[in-house]
């Protein structure tokens, strides 16, 4: 284990060269300043993460837009992370996207992506999704421009057309998307490796792509997703399920022994994760000021 008084791991060839970009999924701010601490430069504020920490539910639309900002502007302040934000839908029309990327500006948030789900959306991967109009999307995506100014801030245009509609207009989406200002365009859910191949030859560059295990998206390495034609690469769920499965395991071992001695190996102690949040920082803030 690396813990936060070591180097961080080195990166990929792939990723420290410049030819993909790659990004966890964070969820919190501990999350993300554990991927700071390991050396990303930049990361995702997960909304079905969020939504799973923060209110124990199900990427279900239940996350509000006023949850997912006061998150985003706790990740900010924590770290020095590129943050990109999943913005969901928007939240509502032009006015509530435009809302939501002056919010994220303003926070020093480096990204957003918003997707043409109807409300009240689910997680890409899920069953049951509905889109709106493509046109409809196209608008939020220029009121999201207009809202970010001058401010090097990305627009990331996701569609979840491929499973509702098929991979010939999730491209045509994509596309108008694009023309109406988008930075980066996102096809949600690619099933096959010939499906990322079309998505990859048909769209303008960057596009991006989401792994997640057990999902319906193939887990393909670095070096076939960079020959498939995408640079960002998300791994937006990997830390949360594993979080998840390490904290079923700690409580169980404890519940049935009465002991947490056989998770000390895959347990930061008491110093190093002090050392992860800051303690050392905080005290002499504090002595500063005794009189």
């Amino acid at each position: 284990m690396n813990m936060p008084d070591t180097e961080p791991p080195a990166a990929h060839p792939l990723i420290a060269s410049g030819q993909l970009m790659l990004v966890p999924g964070v969820y919190d701010a501990l999350s993300a300043k554990i991927a700071e601490a390991v050396g990303f430069p930049s990361a995702v504020l997960t909304g079905y993460g969020v939504s799973a920490s923060l209110l124990g539910e199900p990427d279900f639309g239940i996350l509000t837009q006023s949850e997912i900002l006061a998150v985003a502007r706790r990740v900010v302040r924590a770290t020095n992370l590129a943050l990109i934000v999943d913005g969901d839908t928007g939240y509502g029309g032009p006015v509530n996207v435009q809302h939501m990327v002056r919010e994220l500006v303003a926070m020093g948030a480096r990204g957003i992506i918003l997707e043409d789900q109807r409300w009240p959306k689910r997680c890409g991967h899920m069953r049951g999704k509905t889109v709106i109009d493509a046109e409809e999307h196209a608008a939020k995506i220029h009121a999201a421009v207009e809202a970010r100014g001058d401010s090097t801030f990305f627009i990331t245009a996701r569609t979840d057309a491929l499973e509702t509609h098929g991979i010939e207009e999730a491209i045509r989406r994509a596309k108008l998307y694009k023309e109406a200002g988008a930075t980066v365009l996102f096809v949600e859910g690619p099933r096959t490796k010939d499906e990322l191949r079309l998505i990859g030859k048909e769209l303008p560059p960057p596009l991006a792509i989401n792994l997640i295990e057990g999902g319906v998206t193939p887990m393909c390495s670095l070096e076939e997703i960079k020959s498939l034609g995408f640079f960002s690469v998300g791994f937006v769920l990997s830390g949360l399920y594993a979080a998840s499965h390490a904290l079923f395991e700690a409580y169980s071992e404890v519940r049935q022994s009465g002991s947490s001695a056989a998770l000390r190996d895959r347990m930061m102690q008491f110093s190093e994760f002090n050392s992860l949040i800051g303690v050392d920082q905080r005290l002499a803030d504090d002595e500063r000021f005794e009189p």
